[in-house]
């Protein structure tokens, strides 16, 4: 019996190979359309915003945007809970200051940014950059000098070198006659350093209770892998973990916002060498 026929007794399906052929050519048609169409404007324009932030941790590259979207994203952490502060202070983790902490504001610097929305932070875990409410060039300039002049009058405490994290860029570390421990030991004494390629935002390490304010202040906001071990994970434990005191802290736009984020930086300086003596 043919096996037209045979199909046709038996109600068995039976397709033309032509016919298969052309089904697959239409599914790999409508594929290709859907990736060209959706899938790649929204990959491209993905990658432009990664170049935008300027260069970083990761490579400044196709590759390093691809390594931070397919390795790096899946590891990030919710960045504005103060919760796991609060239980260290009261741990007595807060390196002797408890409430209190390093950070000393007035009420109008520390309200400054209160009821403002955040700025907007770029969608990859890594460079952490902020992409709204920017500083102008004259500010920009301003806080660059503002902070190497802070770093070159405390040298007593702090020392300029290159940064671990940031790879492009000089940060302040506790000098080496500093005996270090604990988190300062964990980031190899690295204390702050400035995105001055870029946006100017602060990366900075703070004691748990100026974690608290600062953050409630809407003066900044933790790193996505803060209090995680995914950075020295994914480098095969060429840089260090980062604790969940390494904060963000948003691009003064003003001198008077330069003066807080240098008292925010003081801080940060007081708690990773145990010292209070910050000119």
């Amino acid at each position: 019996m043919p096996i037209n026929t045979l199909t046709s007794v038996l109600r068995i399906p039976f397709s033309h190979p032509i016919i298969l052929q052309n089904r697959l050519t239409l599914a790999l048609s409508a594929a290709a359309l859907l990736v060209s169409t959706l899938i790649l404007p929204a990959a491209y324009r993905d990658y432009k915003i990664f170049k935008s932030y300027g260069p970083g941790g990761p490579p400044h590259n196709a590759l390093g945007w691809i390594v931070v979207r397919a390795l790096f994203q899946p590891l990030g952490r919710e960045m504005f809970s103060t919760d796991e502060y609060v239980e260290r202070v009261a741990a007595a983790e807060g390196h002797g200051k408890g409430d209190d902490g390093f950070l000393f504001l007035s009420e109008e610097q520390l309200g400054s940014r209160r009821g403002e929305e955040r700025p907007v932070i770029g969608p990859h875990v890594a460079p952490q950059r902020q992409m709204t409410q920017l500083p102008d060039e004259a500010v920009m300039e301003k806080f660059r000098s503002v902070f190497n002049a802070f770093g070159h009058r405390n040298h007593h405490l702090v020392k300029f070198q290159r940064s671990n994290l940031e790879r492009h860029a000089d940060g302040l570390f506790v000098a080496d006659h500093i005996p270090v421990f604990g988190i300062a030991k964990t980031m190899q004494r690295e204390v702050a350093h400035v995105h001055s390629g870029t946006d100017h935002s602060v990366h900075v390490v703070l004691a748990p209770a100026d974690c608290i304010k600062v953050i409630k202040a809407g003066w900044g906001q933790r790193h996505a892998f803060s209090g995680t071990s995914a950075m020295s994970t994914l480098s095969l434990g060429m840089r260090p973990d980062i604790p969940a005191e390494y904060l963000m802290i948003y691009a003064p736009r003003t001198e008077a916002e330069i003066e807080t984020v240098m008292k925010i930086v003081s801080a940060g300086v007081e708690f990773m060498t145990g010292r209070e003596d910050v000119r």
